[in-house]
């Protein structure tokens, strides 16, 4: 019933993976779906590969460095996808999409997440665990988990034309989705993940390409303050990579949260100053701009 996709690059988690399958997943019928990926193309790439190979009604799209820790688990997803209005079951994700682009982890108000999360540098685990009750309704699911009915799967795949790398798949394929189909987050399975995430520049790069692609058209009423502070973030990290220069703070505005008010507005022309001030490469540009000025300037001015 389930056909299992995985994008691997690192044989010892794929098989202790493969195993643990095996062991956990009761007596769903199955198949693992192994896409050998040692960086040769990006996860949407490699996720649309395996998913031309599937023979089963059901995709389930996982990390290799997770450990599934509920028996039974695959009747448990069987019976959460038949539903013909389900689009992607996950086990992380977020019920708001802020104006700004961002990771799905926008706010702790809004996020479902029910995983053991870890890290590869030890074996400590921290049970992220929210409150989730049964399937709780959201827009975006992080990737570490997505499952999806192969009829649905068909209507959106996974966009390696705007994604050619390892970050933004998840978000992009969940956001669209979300556009047809409910998104859910559910509480009766449970995995063990072994790292985090990565939220460098070409996490950043990845996630502005989705919002132009994808505006943020979801929720019916703003909430403040997590758009300003999800605004803030994203200028956060977008000028640690990236100059204060005029051109960089205009194509920011491009993201401006929607409805704001006056004291927020005021909150983030604050920040957007004290960029600028703090920012050598733009005073320097400002000055040589005045001396210049000052220099071509006629006696009749």
């Amino acid at each position: 019933m389930i056909s299992i996709i995985i994008s691997s690059y690192q044989n010892h988690y794929y098989d202790q993976l493969v195993a643990n399958i095996k062991e956990s997943i009761g007596n769903c019928a199955y198949e693992v779906i192994q896409v050998c990926n040692p960086g040769i193309m990006g996860v949407a790439k490699a996720y649309n590969t395996g998913a031309k190979k599937a023979n089963y009604p059901f995709l389930l799209f996982v990390h290799e460095d997770i450990l599934f820790k509920t028996p039974n688990w695959g009747d448990l997803l069987v019976s959460h996808l038949k539903e013909k209005d389900t689009g992607i079951i996950g086990l992380a994700g977020s019920s708001y999409v802020p104006c700004a682009p961002s990771s799905w982890t926008v706010s702790e108000k809004y996020n479902a997440v029910n995983i053991l999360q870890g890290n590869k540098n030890n074996k400590d685990y921290t049970a992220i665990r929210t409150t989730v009750k049964n399937k709780t309704p959201v827009f975006a699911v992080d990737g570490v988990f997505m499952a999806v009915r192969k009829e649905h799967y068909e209507q959106f795949h996974f966009n390696e034309k705007l994604l050619s790398g390892f970050h933004g798949y998840d978000l992009d394929f969940s956001l669209r989705m979300s556009g047809k189909f409910r998104n859910y987050v559910v509480d009766d399975i449970l995995i063990q993940h072994f790292s985090g995430g990565n939220l460098d520049k070409t996490w950043l790069d990845a996630n502005i390409k989705i919002r132009r692609n994808t505006p943020a058209l979801f929720q019916k009423e703003r909430d403040q303050e997590t758009e300003k502070e999800a605004f803030s973030g994203f200028l956060n990290r977008f000028f640690t990579y990236y100059p204060v220069n005029l051109k960089n703070i205009l194509s920011t505005f491009r993201f401006y949260p929607e409805k704001l008010n006056f004291k927020n507005h005021l909150k983030i022309i604050y920040i957007y100053i004290n960029y600028i001030r703090y920012s050598s490469d733009f005073n320097k540009k400002l000055n040589a701009s005045a001396e210049n000025y000052q220099i071509n300037k006629s006696p009749q001015q």
